[in-house]
């Protein structure tokens, strides 16, 4: 057997352990965020009149608020993948391919742009990003979700929305926000 025979097989043998590390690696957080929420919660039958939206482009995913790297591992917070965003009286409904997300406006604490997010960065606030909050064994937990729509124009219209959550009720993170993280 030749040398680049080995090479070959060797280079595939790492490339197979990476991936299966990763794997257990992505498995393994998504077990130690098992407490941050039972089940996210499911979009009424009546979810008000629309407000803003539909707004078309990619979920980036969600992180715990405060730590724009810490990223959520669980369905179906945990993938990127296209979507619409829809803003209603009674909250925010985000469609995503294969899932539909629901934060309630009682949830909900503000709207903003932002950089970076899940470990994506993009130039000058492209990331809409809604601070909500989810409940589960470990508590209440503020969550940071993320967006990029394909029309950033109306950004600011997103901006201006604001949820009946009172921050000073929610959890408090002595970490700082993404924006100053980076």
């Amino acid at each position: 057997m030749t040398q680049d025979y080995w090479t070959v097989i060797i280079v595939i043998a790492v490339l197979l352990a990476l991936i299966g590390l990763m794997t257990l690696g992505w498995r393994n957080r998504s077990r130690s965020q098992a407490g941050l929420f039972d089940e996210l919660p499911t979009p009424p039958a009546d979810p008000g009149e629309i407000v803003l939206g539909p707004l078309t482009g990619v979920y980036i995913g969600s992180t715990v608020a405060g730590d724009w790297q810490a990223r959520i591992a669980r369905p179906p917070l945990g993938h990127r993948s296209a979507g619409t965003l829809t803003a209603h009286t009674g909250g925010i409904r985000l469609e995503l391919a294969d899932a539909v997300v629901w934060i309630p406006r009682a949830d909900l604490v503000d709207v903003r742009r932002a950089s970076a997010l899940a470990n994506k960065t993009v130039p000058g606030g492209g990331i809409l990003v809604a601070r909500w909050q989810v409940t589960g064994t470990d508590g209440r937990t503020l969550v940071d979700s993320g967006f990029r729509a394909d029309d950033k124009d109306t950004y600011p219209r997103w901006e201006a929305l604001r949820g009946d959550a009172d921050p000073s009720d929610t959890p408090t993170d002595s970490s700082s926000t993404t924006e100053e993280n980076q």
